[in-house]
């Protein structure tokens, strides 16, 4: 930057308080000084011409912009470093060939300079100061968007999520959740975003039934608000019936749940949907989130039954009789996987040529990615090296990915002579369990029954098997997501359990039990296990406090963390509870019951999901 100051006539020289303040304090490099007379002596005649350079200091190579890319109509500062303090600077944006002025301000501390405006639209600006023009920036104007998810269904009484996002993000910004009634919107729960540019809204549905709601994001630092359409949230109350239908009055049995809740699958003898024709057992699937309820495999011309969903809902292992879905002929029972999304059957207790097997087969579980299923068969053509007869029902696990299979129960001498009558999966397909009785199978006396491990690699092959329970007489495995925690029911008196019935454990990672069974006479089963294991869902036959129906069986609910009281879910009347599933946070236990647990139940054993927090 040159500067070029014409200096007055050597009688009248121009007092230093008329030089602009600026240029007194900046400092200033000679770079040419022509007819400047020695020390002392008197100037010249005429002006003397004096050309200065301002030093790299002063001049601001570079200008930041924030945000970066602004929302049309979103205050932006324009920021840098300009000597001295004080001095004047303007923000200008290119008007065609010309240059108007947005902004004004004056250097601040430390010779920095903030301007502020509204950028209306995409443009070019520059930073201008006396005798100073800075680098021009290119400022880009971005649309607003917004995404946003209910954790829905609402539930009665029960405070829900909802996640806002609005873009580009910003922090600071007041998001609003509103309810339409009519042709009016109310808004019920306001929240900023947080660092990341996230609002988490809590919000209360209200009573049961679908409403329509929106999200709001308010106006902010100039840019306008953005609003979401609208979108049908249904509320459901804490405890509804699930097996809803045009002709309840059959039993309905066996549910499974997704790991967020949403569906739960389970299987009905009664015709719920017209598409049921006949009076056999159908899988449904039911979606807490719409209160949709699907019939699953309608074209079976026999028995579909016990449904096991994957974590996301999106596959459905269950056994069927049918002889029109693969080709199966002498109506053994088979095990399947139907993928909800393509529509497409996959049989799992298949021979390496693809038929199926030669007698029943029995599904247990599913990985939550829908890669790995556990399931039990008498068949004796599933595997090369196969068992010798079809009177033991053997565990296999089922690599899809791969299209094998692996014989669990496998022993030196050939395969365990004793039959499996409960398995389970881990949700990340590292391990699965079964029970059976034979003593052969790994070291550890077998009291009866035992529990057994095989863990599983990333190729899907199954190794390293041992007893999880020897000495003891144990059932009903469970196992969390990771396959380190498992719940199960044994009839030994461990961990200072003195009734002499059957009751829940806890087996920890580090091979400890824990009581999981309420305390009072009675027996009690271990249902299921939360992802992270720490809450556990028991039936038991031990009264409650809330309990009404006496010794008929209840579910309850522990929290393994806070070492609370079992938590009472099933409060009705006369009849049994039992089946129960969690979902994986835990928050949501679906079961099968004779009891009247709501107004709507028909007093046959129908499946019933309650939200606890």
């Amino acid at each position: 930057m040159i500067v070029t100051i014409s200096l007055g006539a050597p009688s009248r020289p121009r007092p230093a308080a008329l030089l602009p303040a600026w240029l007194l304090v900046l400092p200033l490099t000679v770079s040419a000084l022509v007819g400047l007379p020695p020390a002392g002596a008197a100037p010249a005649d005429g002006p003397a011409r004096i050309a200065l350079v301002a030093p790299r200091s002063a001049q601001a190579a570079t200008v930041t912009v924030s945000p970066r890319r602004p929302m049309a109509g979103e205050q932006t500062t324009f920021s840098g470093r300009l000597s001295p303090r004080g001095r004047p600077v303007r923000l200008e944006v290119r008007a065609g060939s010309r240059w108007r002025t947005v902004a004004r301000a004056r250097v601040g501390a430390g010779s920095t300079y903030r301007l502020r405006a509204r950028v209306m639209r995409t443009g070019t600006y520059r930073v201008a100061a006396a005798g100073f023009t800075s680098r021009q920036v290119r400022v880009a104007t971005v649309a607003q968007g917004m995404s946003r998810t209910f954790d829905a269904p609402f539930v009665t009484g029960l405070p829900r999520v909802v996640t806002a996002v609005p873009t580009p993000r910003r922090a600071g910004r007041s998001v609003s959740v509103q309810r339409r009634s009519g042709a009016t919107w109310t808004t019920v729960a306001t929240r900023r975003t947080n660092a990341s540019g996230v609002a988490r809204v809590p919000v209360s549905g209200g009573a049961a039934g679908s409403r329509t709601w929106r999200v709001v994001a308010r106006s902010f630092r100039g840019a306008p608000a953005r609003a979401t359409g609208g979108v049908v949230v249904r509320t459901a109350t804490t405890t509804e019936l699930l097996s809803v239908g045009q002709a309840a009055g059959k039993e309905s049995f066996s549910p499974s749940v997704s790991a967020d809740g949403r569906w739960v699958a389970f299987t009905s003898e009664a015709a719920l949907l017209p598409s049921d024709e006949d009076a056999l057992n159908d899988i449904y699937l039911f979606d807490r989130r719409t209160g949709a309820l699907t019939h699953l495999l309608p074209q079976a011309n026999s028995h579909v039954n016990n449904p096991h969903l994957s974590g996301d809902g999106r596959f459905v292992a269950f056994q069927t009789i049918a002889s029109n879905l693969f080709g199966e002929g002498d109506y053994d029972y088979d095990v399947a996987v139907l993928d909800r999304t393509t529509g497409a059957l996959d049989l799992v207790s298949t021979t390496s040529g693809g038929a199926p097997g030669n007698n029943d087969s029995y599904v247990h579980a599913i990985s939550d990615d829908g890669r790995f299923v556990a399931f039990a068969s008498t068949a004796n053509d599933l595997v090369s090296s196969p068992p010798p007869n079809t009177s033991v029902r053997h565990p296999y696990l089922r690599d899809r990915r791969d299209d094998t299979s692996f014989g669990l129960d496998r022993t030196q001498s050939g395969w365990s002579t004793t039959g499996t009558f409960s398995m389970d999966l881990a949700g990340n397909g590292s391990r699965v369990v079964f029970t059976t009785t034979d003593t052969n199978l790994a070291p550890g006396n077998v009291d009866g029954s035992a529990i057994y491990a095989t863990e599983i690699d990333a190729n899907g092959t199954a190794y390293n098997r041992k007893n999880l329970t020897p000495g003891m007489q144990a059932s009903r495995p469970h196992l969390n997501r990771t396959g380190e925690l498992l719940v199960f029911t044994s009839t030994e008196d461990l961990a200072g359990d003195t009734n002499g019935q059957s009751d829940a454990y806890l087996r920890t990672a580090g091979g400890a039990y824990l009581l999981a069974a309420p305390a009072g006479p009675g027996k009690s089963i271990g249902e299921d296990i939360s992802a992270d294991g720490r809450y556990v869902v028991v039936s038991t036959e031990s009264p409650q406090p809330g309990d009404t129906n006496g010794t008929d069986d209840d579910i309850v609910l522990w929290d393994t963390a806070s070492a609370t009281p079992h938590l009472l879910v099933t409060r009705g009347g006369p009849g049994s509870s039992s089946g129960a599933v969690l979902s994986a946070d835990g928050r949501v236990v679906v079961f099968g019951s004779l009891a009247a647990i709501t107004a709507s139940a028909g007093g046959d054993y129908d499946v019933f999901a309650t939200v606890l927090r």
